[in-house]
């Protein structure tokens, strides 16, 4: 068996009721005294009147007009980076190429692991790399809205992998012909960042953001009645 509530007193008075309106507009009132609040503006015209003005006060507080702002579609356009694709579409067909060329290079030091007499442990774990940052060249050719996102990881990981290129180059373990493998990810990451759009280009070049794309407005033609 339900437990039964209990409403209360039956009759509110005015200012009570006029507490229990405030209540309702906050949202902060419970049904029995929601039960009992209609049953006292029923039969008060001051407090109907006195709620009809919370009401409406508490719509125009709420609920104001939008403001225009005829460049607002620009300054959103500006801060999302929207990828660019290049002439032609062929930013993504390249950076696809790159992908499948880092990604096969991958191959044999993954499943076989051999790189140049390094240790087998060290050579896969240096084909998974390269295959993990050509997944993410050609997912970034699939969708390239997310080439943004990527671009940190992917810069990271060329920006080490070339520092430690001058190391081996400078201490003569590895002559700059060998090291030339890495090209390929190097053409990655510019292209990467061109389809990304080219973040920071505006600031080197003292463009001011989104300049570049900017277009001149076309709304609907203006009606007379």
């Amino acid at each position: 068996m339900e437990p039964r509530h209990d409403p209360g007193p039956a009759t509110l008075d005015c200012d009570l009721a006029r507490e229990l309106i405030s209540a309702d507009a906050d949202g902060e009132l419970r049904s029995g005294d929601r039960l009992r609040l209609a049953a006292h503006l029923d039969g008060c015209a001051a407090c109907e009147t006195y709620a009809q003005r919370v009401a409406r006060l508490t719509r125009q507080v709420r609920l104001r007009p939008a403001i225009a702002e005829p460049d607002f579609v620009d300054r959103v356009l500006a801060r999302s980076r929207p990828p660019r694709l290049g002439r032609g579409g062929w930013l993504r067909p390249a950076l696809a190429w790159c992908g499948l060329l880092i990604a096969a290079q991958s191959v044999r030091p993954l499943l076989f692991g051999e790189l140049d007499g390094t240790p087998t442990h060290v050579a896969r774990h240096v084909g998974a790399s390269a295959l993990a940052l050509g997944v993410g060249l050609l997912y970034a050719a699939w969708r390239p809205h997310r080439a943004f996102g990527l671009l940190p990881l992917v810069s990271a990981l060329l920006v080490t992998t070339l520092f430690g290129t001058v190391l081996d180059t400078a201490a003569g373990d590895r002559s700059a012909a060998a090291e030339a493998v890495h090209l390929a990810e190097l053409v990655g990451m510019v292209l990467l960042w061109m389809v990304a759009g080219s973040p920071g280009w505006d600031r080197l070049t003292g463009l001011r953001p989104g300049r570049h794309s900017r277009r001149p407005h076309r709304g609907p033609a203006p009606t007379t009645r």
